[in-house]
């Protein structure tokens, strides 16, 4: 009889164990939807809590553009990071750019770019008012209907991240010509070429944030206009006092494929 009530004090000590751990590390998103007076449409947007939350508390938020394929990846990530002490801990907002075969391409960019990431010239049958050149709405419904709801409705302290791959990486670039509210831009592999090259003509013509911006690039060598439009956004931005600057070349990943090593570079950066 001792022995049974031996191994079941022993099985219900495993139990209790594992479900402890698994407290510890399972979490869940929550979907929230906003109207918006900009869009003239009805926007979800996706919220997952760093482990241990409380409105007692404030923290860092990190904007991720394209939250239909990353968001699930860097909440994974910021939560197991952040819960280990490895890093600040962040509310992580994904932003989905529903129907983003047009709407992607619309509201991460700023014009109709004539030309593509391998420098081929294309005209309004490829880019048009349909699917391109309407970010400008998109960054006011950003920062004057999206970000203060989030603000309104979680423990924020102000410090925000935004992450942009590709065209979202094009996105934040363009915001550094801006007065914006992000401390953080994360570029992964940004689409530099658009307009053949029109952000880095931006950013030559004025950074107007006061306050010093933290900025990571990361890029891959192909094609090789691609990479030279990066390269001289980067050449652009050495050496300013409003930017701290970091950049890496991935000489052996691909477009996608440098998302994840850029996030973890990424995260390294925000230890500073």
């Amino acid at each position: 009889m001792s022995l049974r009530i031996t191994i079941l004090g022993m099985m219900l000590t495993a139990f209790t164990m594992c479900h402890a751990q698994t407290d510890t590390a399972t979490f869940l998103f929550k979907k929230h939807t906003i109207q918006s007076t900009y869009l003239d449409e009805s926007r979800e947007y996706w919220v997952s809590l760093p482990y241990g939350y409380s409105d007692t508390s404030t923290y860092n938020v990190m904007y991720v553009l394209d939250a239909e394929w990353r968001f699930d990846l860097i909440r994974n990530v910021e939560f197991d990071y952040s819960a280990n002490g490895k890093i600040p801990k962040h509310i992580i907002v994904g932003i989905p750019h529903e129907e983003w075969e047009v709407k992607r391409s619309r509201e991460l960019t700023f014009s109709q770019s004539r030309m593509e990431y391998d420098v081929d010239p294309v005209d309004s049958t490829w880019y048009n008012a349909t699917n391109a050149g309407g970010a400008m709405l998109f960054y006011q419904f950003l920062t004057q209907e999206f970000m203060p709801a989030v603000n309104a409705t979680y423990a924020t302290n102000g410090r925000n991240t935004l992450v942009g791959h590709s065209l979202g990486g094009y996105f934040g670039g363009y915001l550094l010509a801006m007065n914006h509210p992000f401390q953080s831009l994360h570029l992964y592999d940004p689409s530099i070429w658009w307009g053949d090259g029109e952000v880095t003509r931006k950013v030559i013509a004025g950074i107007p944030k006061k306050e010093k911006v933290q900025v990571l690039i990361t890029y891959q060598p192909v094609p090789a206009f691609h990479r030279s439009k990066v390269e001289a956004l980067i050449e652009t931005l050495k050496g300013h006092p409003n930017i701290d600057l970091s950049y890496r070349l991935f000489e052996d990943e691909t477009h996608n494929s440098l998302f994840l090593p850029s996030f973890f570079m990424g995260m390294e950066a925000l230890k500073d």
